[in-house]
């Protein structure tokens, strides 16, 4: 009888306990998890030429994250800009390609923990005979790829705003990206595959608190065993707990 009741008790609290075990739910993956505004700042294309009085060449920048791909307008040139370059600590490293542009793109948590954010510089070209004017087609220079777990959320901190104190935004410092020449890119010739050709300098911005976003996608499976084993261990502890059975006083019939 007592071993019926041992195992009525351990029976119950087991489900007591399993009834106490959440399991995880996953968030849709396409359910938006923030805003991520990329400001472009500047670039250093160190072999593309300065802009002549008929044929000129400039860089625009596509950003990727996900599905979505935004790109910037062609950059200007002011070679005595060296805002972006002391910010980014890149002594010695002239950026004066001009963009000023804020790019910004709704993140989803299937986004979080994709290839992240992705860059591809290119140059457009166009020539001017008079009123008339012809551009040709963007050739590429170089890309790059941010993680957006590693890279770009761990950069950006809090931040309290100017214009309502009530709210924050998470902001980074001023970050220098290399862009690695591609086959067939422009300005390579004496420049290996994967080298870096060219840099852009960003800022990035987020409207949430980034140790939220990673909690996102962190697994929830490690949580879920580590609360059953605590379980199985209470539920030993209870059994090992209660007393012993007294001893069978009963005589064999003769």
């Amino acid at each position: 009888m007592l071993n019926v009741a041992v195992a009525a008790a351990g029976g119950h609290l087991l489900r007591e306990t399993l009834d106490q075990v959440q399991v995880p739910r996953f968030a849709n993956s396409k359910t938006p998890a923030c805003k991520l505004s990329v400001r472009v700042l500047s670039a250093s294309l160190p072999g593309l030429p300065a802009p002549g009085n008929f044929t000129r060449s400039r860089p625009f920048l596509q950003l990727n994250v996900g599905s979505v791909e935004k790109e910037t307008e062609p950059a200007d040139y002011n070679p005595n800009s060296t805002r972006s370059e002391k910010a980014a600590g890149a002594e010695g490293t002239q950026y004066p390609w001009r963009f000023d542009e804020q790019v910004t793109f709704t993140v989803t948590t299937e986004d979080l923990s994709g290839p992240g954010l992705k860059l591809r510089l290119r140059v457009i070209s166009d020539t001017q005979f008079g009123f008339l004017q012809f551009s040709g087609r963007p050739a590429d220079v170089g890309e790059a790829t941010l993680d957006l777990q590693k890279r770009i959320l761990p950069s950006c901190l809090q931040q309290t705003l100017k214009s309502d104190k009530r709210r924050c935004v998470w902001c980074s410092p001023v970050v220098p990206v290399p862009l690695a020449h591609v086959k067939g890119g422009l300005l390579g010739a004496e420049c290996k595959l994967g080298e870096a050709i060219a840099h852009v300098a960003l800022l990035f911005s987020l409207d949430t608190d980034p140790d939220y976003l990673l909690d996102l996608t962190r697994p929830s499976t490690l949580k879920l065993q580590q609360t059953l084993r605590e379980s199985a261990d209470e539920m030993s502890r209870f059994i090992d707990s209660l007393p012993a059975a007294p001893p069978c006083c009963c005589q064999p019939c003769m």
